[in-house]
């Protein structure tokens, strides 16, 4: 048996870690299920130009892109309600949130109190399960 299959996985700060866990998810869905709302209604844009309204107006343009956001959204914050796929979750959530991060830096700098606490509440998770993602690194 390899060193690797004797090893106990376990969450580092599993009190925290299971609030943050319950706290994004439930974030991830109904934003999930918003920003489909916005993919199939359009976009609220707002009255004055800006970079924001430019880029946003942009994606509502395309017709799609945000939609299939929302759905990965609401998937990834749907598998986090489940301990047994939370690192799937996890990882499929990675994209949006460096995404996001970078989005409320560089375009939307009103949505930074969103933006940053949803990447360092991933950041953190994928601390706290990093005894799943190990082997990735490993020989």
């Amino acid at each position: 048996m390899s060193e690797l299959t004797t090893r106990a996985k376990h969450v580092r700060h599993p009190k925290l870690a299971t609030s943050a866990r319950y706290l994004f998810a439930l974030f991830l869905v109904l934003t999930g299920l918003m920003t489909m709302m916005f993919g199939v209604q359009g976009y609220p844009l707002p009255d004055e130009l800006s970079p924001f309204r430019d880029f946003m107006k942009a994606m509502d343009d395309t017709g799609y892109i945000i939609f299939w956001v929302g759905l990965i959204k609401f998937i990834a914050g749907s598998l986090l309600f489940v301990r047994r796929t939370v690192p799937l979750a996890l990882l499929i959530a990675l994209p949006y949130t460096v995404n996001i991060l970078l989005y409320c830096i560089f375009i939307a700098n009103q949505y930074l109190l969103l933006g940053v606490p949803d990447f360092l509440c991933n950041a953190f998770l994928i601390y706290a399960w990093f005894d799943w993602y190990k082997g990735c690194f490993e020989d």
